[in-house]
């Protein structure tokens, strides 16, 4: 099956008929490889316009061949021209964490790929999607190739707006850009992380819970970690234990654990009593947290320091160019300003600036820190309105879209690292309103301090274990 390039910057497969394990092994030979190589296109992708079946099978093996693709040629790989159903399948097959890019059309992707220029009078699309993050990165993807993206947040307004195709160049849903995303079972709000889980939890439960990532979001700067046990039927002694430490390891940090939705009368009473002698709070309902009085003292704080000083490491100052092109590049690309650089330091952090909003989010993996983004609130309005869709006062609604905009800095951060060999995770991100909270967190900390100002607004790259 020979490859169709589009545009010059997409090769493009073309199956038709069954795509399962049978058949997918043959539909792309070493010599139709070879002949991709030999291309300078940014995508591979196969289309499921004339696939009239594909399972799990079809696609591992399909994405095995593709990944050697990617990782030889850095390009984008996954599938287009497909059915919602079809969509909504690949999100099964991978429960959650599709690991390529999907594309509703292939003019869609050759948007995306840089294939279709904006032009004068023809520069609106339409952008939605149900993940928040995944409808901040489009839009930025879509404002970076010279087009005015229109973001709605949700379906009816999409519905609506979708109606007025002849305003649009192109109209983007039911697309994911896998490359980009950094999907994770958890979800914040304000200073709270909030972990789900089911079933019955038993010593297992330390193999599925990612310490490490834990670890980090204490690093970030979240004090409140919330898991949500309407779905889980009990627990046994190696889970209270589980929790037990879990709490234990967050005191230094002052973070507060609490389980919410438990069924009590299902739970050994022993398990309970052992978890609230290591400081674990119980509730019925997430409002029921929520309100607690406890809760609330906790929900704009900073992170208690960790009291050893830890020092960034070479490795991870090697990369230190990388991760503010990353940053740099996103904010003058979103407030259409030139960045000057004024001053670098190593340094424990000092604000620069008045009426300051700030943004952290750690990495780990073949090298770790924290990196944090520091700007005033006019700032955050400017480079955050393509987020949001318009401009807002809101700080709250500023907050949020501050900590997706961080997330897609690190997203393009592990893109690029990808590219030089080096490989991390990122957390969540965590936003400060008070900058004070930002200075407790970082309290006792030495790290490189990167001050830019754009225009008369100052901005603060910095960088610390």
């Amino acid at each position: 099956m020979r490859p169709i390039i589009k545009k010059q910057k997409i090769a493009l497969f073309a199956p038709q008929g069954f795509l399962d394990g049978n058949n997918a092994s043959q539909l792309i030979s070493i010599q139709e490889m070879q002949t991709v190589r030999s291309t300078n296109v940014s995508m591979v992708l196969v289309s499921l316009k004339k696939v009239v079946f594909f399972n799990i099978n079809g696609i591992t093996i399909l994405l095995d061949m593709l990944t050697k693709l990617q990782k030889q040629m850095r390009v984008t790989i996954g599938f287009c021209d497909y059915t919602r159903r079809q969509y909504e399948a690949f999100f099964k097959f991978f429960d959650g964490e599709v690991p390529f890019s999907l594309f509703k059309t292939i003019d869609i992707a050759l948007l995306f790929a840089g294939g279709n220029e904006a032009k004068e009078g023809e520069e609106n699309v339409l952008v939605y999607n149900e993940d928040a993050t995944q409808r901040s990165m489009q839009a930025i993807e879509v404002f970076d190739r010279g087009y005015n993206p229109v973001v709605v947040q949700t379906f009816e307004d999409f519905a609506s707006r979708a109606e007025d195709k002849e305003k649009f160049v192109e109209i983007v849903e039911s697309t994911y850009l896998g490359m980009m995303a950094n999907r994770i079972a958890a979800k914040t709000r304000g200073n709270c992380v909030i972990y789900y889980l089911k079933g019955f939890l038993d010593g297992t439960v330390t193999e599925q819970f990612d310490v490490v990532y834990h670890q980090n979001c204490l690093k970030v700067g979240f004090q409140l970690f919330m898991f949500d046990a309407t779905r889980v039927s009990s627990l046994n002694i190696h889970a209270a234990n589980f929790f037990s430490r879990l709490s234990t390891a967050g005191a230094e940090y002052g973070a507060l654990i609490a389980i919410v939705g438990l069924d009590l009368e299902k739970t050994p009473k022993r398990f309970v009593e052992e978890l609230e002698d290591a400081g674990i709070m119980f509730f019925e309902s997430e409002a029921d947290f929520f309100g607690d009085e406890t809760v609330q003292s906790m929900s704009g704080g900073g992170a208690v320091a960790k009291k050893e000083k830890n020092r960034l490491t070479k490795p991870v100052v090697a990369r230190l160019p990388v991760l503010v092109s990353a940053a740099m590049g996103t904010l003058q690309m979103m407030v259409n300003m030139i960045a000057i650089k004024e001053e670098m330091k190593i340094r424990p952090f000092e604000p620069h600036g008045e009426e300051l909003m700030a943004s952290s989010i750690a990495f780990y993996g073949d090298i770790g820190g924290l990196m944090t983004l520091v700007m005033p609130k006019e700032l955050v309005k400017k480079s955050c309105a393509l987020l949001i869709g318009e401009e807002s006062d809101d700080t709250e609604i500023l907050a949020d879209a501050l900590s997706e905009l961080v997330n897609i800095v690190a997203g393009k951060s592990k893109t690029l690292l990808q590219e030089e060999g080096v490989n991390i995770s990122i957390t969540l991100p965590r936003s400060y309103t008070s900058i004070d909270d930002l200075a407790s967190t970082l309290d006792g900390v030495q790290g490189v301090q990167v001050n830019f100002s754009f225009d008369d607004y100052p901005f603060t790259f910095y960088l610390s274990p």
